[in-house]
């Protein structure tokens, strides 16, 4: 597989994540929400660390729209 072929592949294995992550993510805790994105995929060229990121990312995004900060819920800790 060439370098261009393997980033195309990545960067669709990401754009997948990132679209299961925000069905499947709404209120739940970070633990639940690795399981339900992982539980049917295997990762090949993203990390569970990268995967875990876009979690933390999107419940941050979450938590400001709804105005909710705490740290509890995946928020931001001001």
């Amino acid at each position: 597989m060439t370098q261009k072929q393997k980033e195309m592949f990545r960067e669709q294995e990401l754009t997948e994540i990132g679209k299961a992550i925000s069905e499947g993510g709404n209120g739940e805790c970070l633990h639940e929400i690795m399981h339900n994105v992982l539980k049917d995929r295997t990762l090949s060229l993203v990390t569970e660390e990268e995967v875990e990121e876009m979690i933390r990312q999107d419940l941050e995004e979450q938590a400001l729209d709804h105005g909710d900060w705490s740290t509890e819920n995946g928020g931001i800790d001001v």
